[in-house]
């Protein structure tokens, strides 16, 4: 495990390096506005893919692990390969309607047709980045998921800097070129995948496909639910503060996200040990790791970002500076959220993790819809991290009952003969 563990944080670390140094760049060549553009074009993408997919992913994952024949693995990888496709379709459609409807209520570069184009294809590059990790991940190689995930990061970043030499340096040309490089590796994931059987373009099963959208379709409240409790917050500053402000706001967000690293590693393979069965103090003591990681990221990540954004972004980013050290403290609230939401998949608990999302959704849209018109980004940020706490206490207090609940259930094994009446005792 512990091997493991240390090669997905590698990965995990090289992911979120590609990610952060992307969204560096994008905001040094871009300025905030159009900076504030390219974040809810690519936010648009992201909740699109994840909306699309219906949860499928999650449903790949507590299926295959139980299939020990090889002709059902792959009957449910075929169902799994052609909703892929389909959520490829869906998901661009959707994130490009999200940025007409922002165009009118936002800002109006949001609605021009090459960034509409640019979101289309960034939302393609989304799609491998939520079905294509979970697909190694549910045959049990982890390693090989996260490196693919790091890839398809890094893809997007060398894409991102080769368009700002190659085409312009405006928003709508740093989201295609980030675009064309998820994609190009997304491509070379593909042909990985289905040279390890993994991705299957046979006749998909019916029965099949209907189990994988049921199952998939229950988590989707802890998947949207997670995505609009993490980035509802650019689109309600948008609407109250505009587009500059919001390149500022998630300037200080992208590096904030950094200490998210171990903990999404831990959250991995949580999600499998509970699916195999773990004990509540396992659980327990993995999520104070996941704590802990994030504070030894958090600190230096603080002390840097204070000293350097102005000199780094400029002043036009010097607010960034107060709103990174709440964002931390609400990353470091959010570490055992990381845990405990994938130990809720992992035991099948797929209701509990849907009201742990739904909840997490209302919470969101109420906070950032009064803080943020009246106080700002800072408000945006103080409620996230109040928001990223309850997440953590409401989702560990849901799994840790789950557990406890499924030991209780759990037969007795029948114990030894009496030595005295040769009678065999009766568990109570």
């Amino acid at each position: 495990m512990r091997r493991t563990l240390t090669a997905m944080a590698g990965a995990s670390l090289t992911q979120a390096a590609s990610l952060a140094i992307g969204g560096i760049l994008a905001s040094r060549l871009l300025g905030p506005h159009d900076r504030g553009l390219m974040v809810l074009g690519a936010t648009s993408g992201s909740i699109a893919s994840l909306v699309a997919a219906l949860g499928t992913s999650h449903a790949l994952r507590a299926r295959l692990p139980t299939l020990k024949d090889e002709s059902s693995r792959q009957r449910l990888l075929a169902s799994y390969t052609w909703l892929t496709v389909a959520a490829v379709v869906l998901s661009g459609t959707l994130a490009a309607v999200a940025c007409r409807v922002c165009g009118l209520t936002i800002d109006q570069g949001l609605a021009e047709p090459s960034f509409l184009l640019a979101v289309l294809l960034v939302t393609s590059g989304q799609i491998a980045l939520v079905q294509f990790p979970d697909t190694w991940y549910a045959a049990g190689r982890f390693r090989t998921g996260s490196t693919w995930a790091a890839a398809v990061a890094a893809g997007g970043t060398v894409g991102l800097v080769l368009a700002a030499l190659l085409l312009d340096r405006t928003a709508w040309a740093l989201l295609a070129g980030q675009a064309v490089g998820m994609m190009t590796l997304a491509v070379a994931q593909a042909l990985h995948l289905r040279s390890s059987r993994l991705l299957v373009f046979a006749k998909p099963n019916r029965w099949e496909t209907v189990r994988l959208l049921r199952s998939g379709i229950q988590s989707l409240s802890l998947t949207i639910g997670l995505a609009l409790a993490l980035r509802a917050d650019r689109y309600i500053l948008g609407g109250a503060a505009g587009a500059d402000v919001v390149g500022v706001y998630s300037t200080a967000a992208t590096l904030s996200e950094a200490p998210r690293v171990v903990p999404a590693a831990l959250g991995q393979i949580t999600y499998r040990k509970v699916t195999l069965g773990c004990e509540t103090a396992e659980v327990d003591r993995t999520a104070f790791y996941a704590f802990l990681a994030s504070l030894a990221t958090g600190l230096p990540v603080a002390v840097a970002g204070w000293f350097l954004i102005t000199p780094v972004f400029g002043s036009a980013f010097a607010d960034a500076k107060p709103l990174l050290l709440v964002l931390l403290l609400g990353e470091l609230l959010f570490a055992p959220f990381a845990v405990a939401s994938r130990g809720l998949l992992g035991g099948g608990w797929v209701g509990c993790a849907g009201l742990v999302g739904a909840s997490g959704t209302v919470a969101a849209l109420l906070l950032y819809s009064v803080t943020a018109p009246i106080w700002g980004a800072a408000g945006a940020a103080w409620s996230s991290a109040l928001l990223y706490g309850g997440l953590s206490v409401a989702s560990m207090t849901v799994l840790r009952s789950r557990l406890i609940w499924q030991r209780r259930q759990a037969p007795l094994p029948d114990a030894p003969a009496s030595s005295d009446h040769g009678l065999q005792r009766v568990p109570n």
